[in-house]
């Protein structure tokens, strides 16, 4: 009798692991060397396919199966129809299908054959909508390429001539298509060749394809995309302009700032962007214009600095979940974010990240205290445009504090004069980095209530 209930036991528990890998949803990425992550350093986390794989979470599993130079020409002069990855694209049986081809087809040899180009892209739809898993299958148009001719690529023929068949052919074979060409072409500075995105690049095509997605756009009525909450790791890769050194990138900051805590106490953490990476400290190879300030100030403290250049809210939100949060369990946290976000963001989406941000800490470490600073004085004056925002930003999170576990500061009466201007020497020309000076007015604050919450 024993026996029969353990195999019933057994049995439940094989179906139930069934069920859940039946949840996960396959996604297929098939393209060219853009798809592939052509020039991207890191690509097996910075192409694309591994952003998107990123943002969607464990419930997804996004492959890649871009090949460069493709073409979806079957005479072209590398038809993607007779490479291995198009033959492991349909063995993978996926639920969604991103086809983004069509670039190469605009170089010349290729485009001898534009007759054929809509047959063709047509037989691939229907080929993959065929498949036992009844794929969703969406068009990607080409992103832009940024001069009239590279390596034979031409935007004009890809601009007025392929976009077009691949709309007609999305009409035609009721699959939807995901504008990869229009939303881009402000982003000449992320294709360092005029072809191919480095990896803030693929990151904007990653939303325009999330988009497309979860249908959250103006053209439909599933509501809007609040990207500030949605976490994602970062896609920076500036590398010593950014003040990490040659060749590294958003990963290799943060697998440094995993280490941290591991062979020493961490009581206080500071959490957030360039600003708070200007900071320095033991753990991190970064540049900083007040390295004595941490060893006099923050040393004594048990501190560690996890800010990163270039950090968003969600890029901080998705670090609080998947770092090391529960395992150091700091006692406090300083946290600066928000302005890298006031370019694409309104103050409540940035608001709505910060609090998110807020809640994910808690999650992680229910006896945390918070010191919220939110993003620091920007905008040279009082009609800049991120002065606006910062002003707008902070007259939402200020109700955020609660004399408990979150402790609000403002830091206008210690860097904006009466009259709107900064004051002097505080920041740097752009009006959102800190001097030394700076810094140092930043510790005032930022110090003593760090030793009140931690009892020092």
């Amino acid at each position: 009798m024993k026996k029969s209930i353990l195999t019933i036991f057994i049995v439940f528990l094989s179906g139930i692991a069934v069920l859940q890998a039946q949840q996960i949803v396959k996604i297929a990425c098939v393209g060219n060397s853009i798809t592939y992550g052509a020039g991207i350093a890191n690509r097996d986390k910075l192409s694309y396919p591994a952003q998107l794989q990123a943002w969607l979470g464990p419930g997804y599993e996004v492959r890649n199966f871009g090949v460069s130079g493709a073409t979806m020409l079957r005479k072209g002069d590398r038809p993607y129809w007779d490479q291995p990855e198009y033959k492991a694209a349909l063995s993978f049986n996926p639920d969604i299908i991103i086809i983004k081809l069509g670039t190469n087809d605009s170089k010349p040899q290729n485009w001898k054959f534009a007759g054929e180009f809509g047959t063709d892209c047509t037989d691939m739809v229907n080929t993959f909508k065929e498949l036992e898993s009844k794929p969703r299958v969406l068009l990607a148009l080409p992103v832009p390429v940024f001069v009239p001719d590279k390596w034979g690529i031409r935007d004009s023929i890809v601009r007025d001539l392929i976009i077009p068949i691949i709309k007609d052919v999305a009409k035609n074979t009721k699959c939807s298509y995901i504008d990869l060409y229009t939303p881009l072409l402000s982003y000449k500075w992320a294709f360092p060749d005029d072809v191919h995105p480095n990896s803030l690049g693929a990151a904007e095509m990653v939303e325009q394809i999330y988009r497309s997605l979860f249908q959250r756009d103006k053209m439909h009525g599933s509501g809007y995309l609040n990207t500030a909450i949605l976490p994602a790791p970062g896609a920076e890769c500036r590398g010593a302009s950014a003040g990490w050194g040659e060749g590294k990138d958003w990963y290799s900051e943060f697998d440094e700032i995993s280490k941290i805590g591991t062979d020493r106490q961490v009581d206080f953490v500071l959490l957030g962007n360039s600003i708070t990476q200007g900071w320095g400290g033991e753990g991190r190879g970064v540049w900083s214009p007040v390295p004595e300030l941490w060893d006099s100030l923050f040393k004594p403290l048990n501190a560690a600095n996890f800010g990163i250049s270039g950090d968003r809210t969600q890029n901080v939100l998705w670090r609080v979940q998947n770092g090391e949060f529960d395992k150091i369990k700091p006692k406090v946290v300083a946290l600066e974010i928000g302005v890298n976000n006031f370019q694409d963001n309104s103050a409540k989406e940035i608001s709505d990240g910060i609090q998110l941000i807020i809640k994910a800490l808690q999650k992680k470490i229910p006896a945390v205290k918070i010191i919220l600073f939110g993003p620091l004085p920007a905008g040279a004056e009082t009609r800049d445009p991120n002065r606006q925002k910062y002003k707008q930003v902070h007259e939402i999170i200020h109700s955020y504090s609660n004399g408990k576990n979150v402790f609000y500061h403002n830091m206008d009466g210690k860097f904006i004069n009466s009259n709107g201007s900064l004051v002097n020497g505080l920041m740097a020309d752009d009006a959102v980095h800190l001097t030394a000076a700076g810094y140092r007015v930043w510790a005032r604050v930022m110090i003593p209530e760090a030793r009140k919450l931690l009892g020092k």
